[in-house]
């Protein structure tokens, strides 16, 4: 029989509860395919494109802090989790690395430094290059522009990881020209020779700070994005995995937003991300963020997790959930402090007098919150910076910032079971010195090792100035719960501080497990060093603990597979000696759905840290059920870890015959139909044989169906597109509810047969590509309106209804309209039309057509038009529309075609209110603050030639910033901060706008 592993839960020093509430579930609110699959050779041999300095902002987006209420939010002295970890009786003595080498150099910070260590290779990137190392250290391929494997595109914020699983690197990167990020998977295992499939996955909105993780059924990936928004609009997306693997053309997205989650600004959740040898069941992923209670509408300081699951044939029916939340702050026992200078981005004070103070990375869990499996449970760690000095003024103003970094072990004690928090803890850096840029990951024995950043100064009681520094810790599986207990051990010192990019630091680091042995750590981060460029990424190797003497895993059942599965099935499994001893003699086990062991032994030997096949002589029926689950372990006397024993594997037992549709390819939603639309669906063979002449059909809100018949040959578990050759009238706007399905003669499973997709055509929202040659409009202004600079959307078209009103009046005469294009010359290539829907008909008439055919004649330079309201015009709210591209390309469409879609370009519509009143500018004023009842403060201030967007300071009469946070001026020029102070301190306190000193004002908390 198998035998039982026992685990003994401790409860950690208190009570970590779980909030008790309604649980939001939500479906996917966006589906969506790559936009191309690019295949790009391999890498060898090439003249590869040499890395180029990175131009422009980095990560412009990332700029609103959480919300913060002064004075709120516990805890007021030092981290209550500090004694923990000072306290702890165990310090073992750390070792020193095994490997230290550069990865990359840059004269710029942040670096973004990402890396990840396979069989052979070591890959890394930062900003907008990357490296491949061997095991050694020894360079493959220098530091080479992204432009190498996405051609043309190196704006950067890579991640590097190794899927494991597959036994392929993956590198990623954003895009903002659409907005979205791209995907290369390696072709085969190694990343120098083997070539790459790249992907574009569009997003709408800038996704900015993108984390990316693996899971059985997809790629996760988590974004800064739509701050404000987070519980409506996508933040979380997933890629089908499984298809980018094959490299396959259209790769299917999902995305999700977080339902309930209470975030005011700047954050960044994290997937659950897979590391190992056996991947966990498909569905119930996690994506964990933290909450605390120092922000506006928190309450307690919390983790909270969401459940996501995927259903790649029926997309829409994809959910995300609210799942565990747990209150770990409560009472103060074990609360937490992510806020750091009210919210500002500069927190950590460098050495010396002309450092500028950098920023800890507030509001982000830290990459990655890695995943494993074992026997009896599944665990998670993860991490996040702390603010952990005394904390003794009450409004909110810390007086040193130190760092530390609050981190958690989750436990599963099953797959489909609630986690928990199994332990916790704050670890700093000895002698007062900061740390924080975190990662941490458990190796195949539970053991945990931590790598991260630490910076001291003479203010903050280090007992000399320290320069930013890379140093890793850790902790046994054994050792006493909530404490690191390796002493704090260095992979590089740093020399110099940040002196290119203000006050940003790192924005990642990255420690990842080598598949070799499973145990080994290797973490990538950055450093400053005062000689050539500034910014270096290092990589160190390291292990936690020495190797058990006797310990045997299975790390995989290899064999059978999704299959017509039959009653005489071959179990193979793949066996690893973990120990340091050669084994023999190994008693093998396995099990069907949780039934009866079948146990064998494998004679071996089997060496130290090699691994063998081995198939069951006993073979196995599988017909009776549609899914098996194939549980596999050793059982070898006198297993150090039988944690890591076992394996477990879903198999499905396919029907010889079953066929289904699972997608409406097209029309889609925001697509401009019209009376002869082709209707295109996804067919797939579910089943175990191939199949030919599958019958298909549709029907339109239940009208006469349509059918025909996929006359090629489908293989098992492949889809294929059919395009009808009968078209539809759907030109009229309105709901059009589709029913797509097969009728596959002896279809064994009707369940798949058909789907329903409901299409709405609205009014028309045309497409085109602003990316390449930054076509378009980027910048309008008209009346009270500017808005500049306009960045591209995914689409092409933005609607700006709800963000700007413009006021026109029919007293005046004219009006100028100032445009800016990003792509222009004087042959009048670049043009551009505006329309007014004086009727209110959703339908842009030539009436309407205001402003024609206008040349724009100079790239990125304010044009003034003139425009002048017909004597008809219709007093009211209307809708404004400004259409401008490349007529080489469109042969006229954005010009009198309000509504065709062009190939380079950009559509936006706006709202236009028109009266008969005379309309006064409304004059600048200074920086308001108005007192409301209970300590509420409405702060505006009205500015037309200010920047867009301005951050706002709340001070002590210390000079001590107690609230920050960014504000965008609104349509009508005003700046407008609602500031809650019912938590501060009674007294005097200062508001700023900008960084003008002479514009603050004072005012008084009662």
């Amino acid at each position: 029989m198998l035998l039982k592993k026992i685990v003994v839960i401790v409860f950690l020093f208190s009570v970590i509860t779980g909030i008790s509430q309604e649980k939001e579930v939500m479906n996917a609110s966006m589906t969506s395919s790559s936009t191309y699959m690019r295949e790009v050779g391999p890498l060898v041999g090439k003249t590869l494109v040499p890395e180029k300095p990175r131009k422009g902002n980095i990560n412009p987006r990332r700029i609103d802090a959480n919300k913060v209420v002064p004075g709120k939010g516990l805890p007021f002295g030092k981290d209550p989790l500090l004694t923990q970890q000072k306290n702890s009786v165990i310090v073992r003595a750390n070792k020193a690395p095994s490997l230290t080498f550069e990865a990359n150099a840059s004269a710029s910070a942040p670096t973004d430094p990402t890396g990840a260590i396979g069989p052979n290779h070591y890959v890394s990137a930062k900003n907008s290059a990357f490296a491949i190392h061997d095991r050694a250290g020894v360079e493959l391929v220098a530091s080479s522009s992204l432009e190498n494997i996405f051609p043309g595109e190196s704006l950067g914020d890579p991640i590097v990881f190794y899927d494991s699983f597959a036994d392929r690197f993956v590198i990623t990167q954003f895009s903002d020209t659409p907005n979205g990020f791209l995907v290369a998977v390696g072709k085969g295992p190694d990343p120098v020779n083997d070539g790459w499939y790249t992907y574009r996955f569009d997003t709408g909105s800038f996704p900015d700070y993108t984390k990316f993780s693996i899971w059985s059924d997809g790629y996760y990936i988590t974004a800064n994005k739509d701050q404000g928004s987070q519980a409506t609009s996508e933040v979380v997306y997933v890629i089908d995995r499984t298809r980018m693997l094959q490299g396959k053309e259209d790769v299917k997205m999902v995305g999700f937003p977080l339902p309930g989650a209470r975030i005011g600004g700047f954050y960044s959740p994290a997937g659950f991300n897979a590391i190992g040898n056996t991947l966990p069941p498909e569905g119930d992923a996690r994506i964990v963020y933290f909450q605390d209670d120092g922000w506006e509408g928190v309450s307690e300081d919390a983790l909270k997790l969401w459940t996501i699951n995927v259903d790649w044939f029926n997309l829409e029916a994809s959910t995300i959930t609210e799942s565990e939340e747990f209150t770990v702050g409560s009472g103060a026992i074990n609360s937490f402090d992510n806020t750091f200078d009210g919210g500002s981005f500069g927190n950590i004070p460098q050495p010396g007098t002309e450092g500028q103070d950098i920023d800890v990375l507030q509001g982000a869990v830290m990459y990655a919150s890695n995943y494993r499996r074992f026997c009896d449970y599944n665990a998670v760690v993860l991490n996040f910076a702390v603010d952990i000095d005394d904390r003794t003024d009450t409004a909110g103003g810390d007086l040193d910032n130190i760092a530390g970094i609050r981190w958690y072990e989750l436990r599963q004690a099953a797959d489909g079971q609630p986690w928990t928090v199994y332990q916790e803890g704050t670890y700093t850096s000895p002698d007062g010195k900061s740390a924080w840029c975190a990662s941490m990951a458990m190796d195949v024995f539970g053991n945990i090792g931590m790598g991260y950043t630490t910076m001291g100064t003479t203010d903050n009681g280090a007992t000399a100035d320290s320069f930013g520094s890379i140093r890793y810790t850790g902790r046994l599986a054994t050792d006493p719960l909530g404490t690191m207990t390796f002493a704090e051990q260095t992979i590089a010192t740093g020399s110099a501080i940040n002196i290119t990019q203000r006050n940003r630091y790192g924005d990642y680091a990255q420690l990842t497990v080598d598949p070799a042995d499973d145990r080994t750590f290797w973490h990538i981060a950055e450093y400053f060093e005062d000689t050539g460029d500034n910014a270096r990424n290092i990589v160190g190797v390291f292990k936690i603990g020495d190797d058990p003497t006797n310990d045997v895993g299975i790390t995989k059942v290899d064999q059978p597979i999704d299959a017509i599965l039959t009653n005489a099935e071959i179990i193979t499994v793949t066996l690893k000696n973990f120990g340091a001893t050669a084994q023999s003699d190994i008693p093998v086990s396995y099990s069907i759905n949780g039934g009866a062991a079948v146990i064998e032994m494998f004679a071996g030997p089997l060496n130290a840290g090699e691994t063998a096949s081995f198939s069951f002589a006993t073979a196995a029926d599988l017909t009776a059920d549609r899914e098996y689950t194939i549980t596999a372990e050793t059982n070898l006397t006198g297993d150090t870890f039988p944690e890591n024993d076992c394996a477990m594997q879903s198999v499905k037992n396919l029907f010889s015959s079953d066929t289904g549709v699972i997608d409406l390819v097209s029309p889609q939603v925001g697509d401009q139909l019209t009376s002869e639309e082709e209707i295109t669906i996804t067919i797939f063979n579910f089943g175990g044989t191939e199949q030919s002449n599958i019958p298909v059909s549709y029907t339109i809100n239940g009208g006469t169906p349509v059918n025909e018949v996929f006359t090629g040959t489908l293989a098992p578990r492949e889809s294929v597109s059919y395009t009808f050759t009968t078209t539809a009238d759907l030109q009229t706007f309105g709901e059009y509810s589709f029913q797509i399905g097969t009728a596959l003669a002896g279809d064994q499973d009707d369940s798949n047969d058909a789907v329903t997709r409901t299409i709405i055509y609205e009014f028309c929202r045309p497409t085109a590509n602003c990316s390449r040659f930054r076509d378009g409009i980027i910048s309008f202004e008209l009346a009270n309106v500017s808005n500049t600079p306009i960045g591209c959307s995914s689409s092409g078209y933005v609607d700006f209804t709800s963000d700007f009103e413009i006021n026109l009046s029919k007293s005046v005469s004219e009006y100028t309209v100032t445009v800016q294009s990003g792509f222009a010359n004087d042959s009048g290539a670049e043009r551009f039309s505006l329309w007014i829907d004086f009727n209110d008909n959703s339908i842009f008439e030539e009436t309407e057509l205001l402003l024609d055919n206008r040349i724009i004649s100079v790239s990125d330079t304010d044009q003034d038009f003139t425009l002048s309201l017909p004597p008809d015009a219709a007093l009211g709210s209307h809708l404004l529309r400004i259409r401008g591209g490349d007529t080489n390309t469109n042969s006229g469409a954005p010009l009198n075609d309000p509504c065709g879609s062009m190939e380079f370009g950009t559509t936006h519509d706006y709202t236009v209110v028109i009266s008969e009143e005379v309309i006064a500018p409304v004059p600048d004023t200074e920086l308001l603050v108005i007192s409301q009842p209970e300590n509420q403060f409405v702060i505006t201030k009205i500015e037309a030639n200010a920047p867009a967007e301005l951050r706002i300071y709340i001070f002590n009469i210390l000079g001590g910033v107690v609230a920050s946070n960014l504000l965008k001026k609104d349509g009508r020029n005003t700046f407008t901060y609602e500031l809650d102070m019912s938590f501060a301190r009674s007294g005097v306190y200062f508001a700023r706008l900008g960084d003008n000193k002479s514009d603050a004002q004072g005012f008084f908390v009662r």
